[in-house]
């Protein structure tokens, strides 16, 4: 596993004081708003047409789009020059916010569902490709520090775009968030060429031959796995915790402070994992993290204690961001730098995908048992598909068949 450099505490320092560094974070954290604000955003549009079904029809659509998109547009950023990516894929990002923003309430249902899913689409590799270059543009030691430090924001964006996407919806209606979102997109489409960036590998003298997208998932999909069964951990509860809440006697409105408790306890923990060198490969540390952070979140089907959720759920989030940050340091080690951007566009589809497939399951499992027992089928799920995806990791690749004999 990668360390930092022995003075600690000046990690973050020395990060933000890199060329561009202070650019790419608030750049990343423009883009990724639009990202989180988005189901909430057209859950409201459906809402404006007439549906809360429609609503969560495009929120579904939104993310399928971008789990299709992703690994072919990392691919992109990974063969070709970042800047003309970047701009181009978040361009068609913010026309299909206005787009959409210009449809809503005055166009048949298909054409936001075709809007909603070109959105998901088309930004679905900026953050893979943005991910990839701030790696490669950060000295070697300091690369823990500054993914961490990118997890913390990405918390921070996580914990603030939804409040926001309510309250533009309050004073604005539900095209005034897509258009603010548009906005957001466009200021990093403008910014692209600011944005700290290293020559194409592929552009370099004696260039590596580049992986295909099937090598590449040969390579990194036990870690692809395991950032699904992370989010689908965290959709699991997402869904459940409201309805876990009213079964106990509580009201749903509890889950609003117990999810806050989890993203503040991630930030700051985001922070702290990236401050120093820790014990442990980053098989080792995932091993541990996702057993406490998932027996963490099973205490729900265990006790009628709301009091003790909101302990468990910040003890949770201590856990998850370096979670987050040691699979993304991981996923460097498993690949060459020319199939960056891929990886980490995979692991985004990955944690998109089982993100969605876990609210599915979770309201499946509502239909049908309580919610205590859908709360220890979907963690001891999550076991299921850590220990899978940490053993095919173990594994040691395969050796390469020997020559013939002549």
């Amino acid at each position: 596993m990668t360390t930092t450099t022995p003075t600690h505490r000046s990690n973050y320092r020395s990060v933000l004081s890199l060329p561009g560094a202070r650019l790419w974070y608030v750049t990343a954290a423009l883009a990724r708003a639009p990202v989180v604000m988005a189901p909430l955003a057209l859950v409201f549009v459906g809402y404006t047409a007439g549906s809360f079904t429609l609503g969560g029809v495009l929120a579904a659509v939104y993310a399928l789009g971008e789990a299709a998109a992703a690994p072919v547009l990392g691919r992109w950023f990974d063969t070709r020059p970042f800047v003309p990516v970047l701009r181009w894929t978040l361009t068609a990002n913010a026309l299909a916010f206005a787009a959409l923003a210009a449809a809503a309430g005055r166009t048949p249902a298909f054409v936001l569902i075709v809007l909603a899913a070109l959105a998901g689409a088309a930004g679905a590799g900026a953050p893979g490709g943005m991910r990839a270059q701030l790696s490669a543009t950060t000295p070697h030691a300091l690369r823990t520090s500054a993914l961490s430090l990118d997890t913390s924001l990405s918390q921070v964006v996580r914990a603030a775009a939804p409040p926001l996407a309510s309250g533009l919806y309050a004073v604005a209606t539900a095209s005034g968030v897509l258009i603010t979102m548009a906005v957001f997109v466009a200021i990093p489409a403008a910014a692209a060429h600011r944005i700290p960036h290293a020559t194409l590998p592929s552009d370099r003298p004696h260039r590596p031959v580049a992986l295909g997208i099937a090598q590449i998932l040969r390579r990194s999909w036990a870690t692809a796995l395991l950032s699904a069964a992370i989010m689908f951990l965290i959709g699991t509860v997402d869904v459940l915790l409201p309805a876990r809440l009213k079964a106990v006697g509580s009201t749903p409105a509890l889950a609003g402070p117990v999810l806050a408790a989890f993203a503040v306890t991630s930030i700051i923990a985001g922070l702290l994992y990236g401050a120093r060198s820790w014990p442990g490969s980053a098989r080792v540390q995932s091993a541990c993290m996702l057993l406490l952070m998932t027996a963490a979140l099973a205490v729900p089907g265990l006790t009628g204690q709301p009091l003790t959720y909101a302990f468990v759920f910040a003890l949770a989030g201590i856990l998850y961001s370096p979670l987050l940050t040691i699979r993304n340091v991981a996923l460097q080690e498993q690949l060459p730098e020319t199939a960056w951007a891929t990886g980490f566009s995979l692991l985004y589809a990955a944690a998109g995908l089982g993100y969605g497939v876990a609210g599915l399951l979770a309201a499946a499992l509502l239909d049908t048992t309580t919610t205590a027992t859908a709360f220890l089928i979907c963690t001891a799920a999550t076991l299921l598909l850590g220990a899978v995806a940490l053993a095919a990791e173990r594994a040691p690749a395969p050796e390469p068949a020997p020559p013939p004999q002549q």
